[in-house]
């Protein structure tokens, strides 16, 4: 469990990608999902209905400067891992972005309703707290290799 942790760490700090920051409006969000979907490792992945509007209301519209970042979280993550998320299965997705030195990880929720893999969240989150994720996980679905290229916006 120690060199799976040490090897994530390493990605999420190597493989960390400038975030494609975008506006938040409207136009910019049907611009990264002109269809409402977006395709990941593990197929098709459906934008839930009011991801736009849960990102402007949710931690006080902190959320706002993730569009781009759903985009890229959700189509090359560094690791996609399971949980159960209130009942249910759900995958996270996990990617890292850089800014000045620092670097920030990326989740996005997907959850499976009638057969459809559905995000219905996307937020930042510490890194220790997302290790601690990974460690307790029980299935690993996902893990990009190094020689994988990064993706920087749409």
């Amino acid at each position: 469990m120690d060199d799976l942790i040490s090897r994530i760490t390493e990605k999420l700090e190597i493989m960390a990608v400038l975030m494609d920051e975008r506006e938040f409006t409207k136009e910019e969000y049907r611009k990264v999902f002109p269809q409402g979907t977006v395709t990941t490792p593990i197929g098709e992945v459906k934008i839930g209905k009011n991801q736009f509007e849960k990102m402007a209301d949710k931690d006080k519209g902190k959320r706002k400067g993730l569009i781009g970042a759903m985009w890229q979280t959700l189509s090359d993550p560094i690791i996609i891992i399971q949980e159960e998320k209130e009942g249910r299965g759900a995958y996270l997705f996990i990617k890292s972005f850089k800014k000045d030195e620092k670097t920030s990880i990326i989740v996005s929720v997907v959850v499976t309703i009638e057969k459809s893999k559905i995000a219905i969240s996307t937020y930042k989150r510490k890194k220790q707290e997302m290790l601690k994720k990974i460690k307790t996980a029980g299935v690993m679905t996902y893990e990009k290799s190094h020689g994988a290229s990064p993706t920087n916006g749409v």
